[in-house]
């Protein structure tokens, strides 16, 4: 089955910040994002299951989702994507604030505050269902899509390999 079929559903890129239940920052970048109702608020989120974030937010039910934006979230991608809080702090030198003790970036098209109220277990990933308690608008223009992540890591890839000489 090709799979690549999946990735031309749109949606786009988030920082998921959340904290351990001892306060410590953590994150992650995530694609799965899903509004279920407006009035009142809810969205579904969904983490893989090996993720650090996903086993602190089981524990504290809150987290701060910040939206990407098209312009250059690719350091931030990188950090919070391709490595781990376990090992290490991803926020350092990010520039964010606090809500209710949760990381929010301070540079992001739009954030939401949210409250787990359900999970589900696929077999690679936890789905949360969840509140969201409260919605900031953000400081930056539109929103980078999953396509235009993918479009551009592909052209990342082919660079490196044109570049590369046996």
């Amino acid at each position: 089955m090709d799979t690549q079929t999946l990735f031309k559903i749109s949606h786009g890129l988030y920082i998921i910040g959340a904290a351990e239940p001892n306060g410590r920052l953590i994150g992650s970048c995530i694609d799965s994002v899903m509004v279920v109702e407006a009035n009142p608020p809810q969205i579904i989120v969904s983490l893989g299951k090996i993720s650090y974030t996903a086993e602190q937010i089981l524990k504290t039910k809150y987290f701060f989702l910040s939206v990407l934006g098209k312009e250059n979230p690719y350091p931030l991608i990188e950090r919070f994507g391709f490595h781990s809080s376990r090992k290490i702090d991803k926020w350092k030198d990010i520039p964010h604030t606090l809500i209710n003790g949760l990381p929010a970036l301070t540079n992001a098209v739009a954030g939401m505050e949210g409250h787990v109220l359900e999970t589900k277990e696929t077999k690679t990933h936890t789905v949360f269902l969840c509140s969201v308690e409260k919605l900031f608008p953000g400081t930056m223009g539109e929103p980078i899509t999953y396509g235009e992540y993918q479009n551009y890591i592909q052209s990342k890839i082919k660079q490196r390999k044109e570049n590369t000489h046996d």
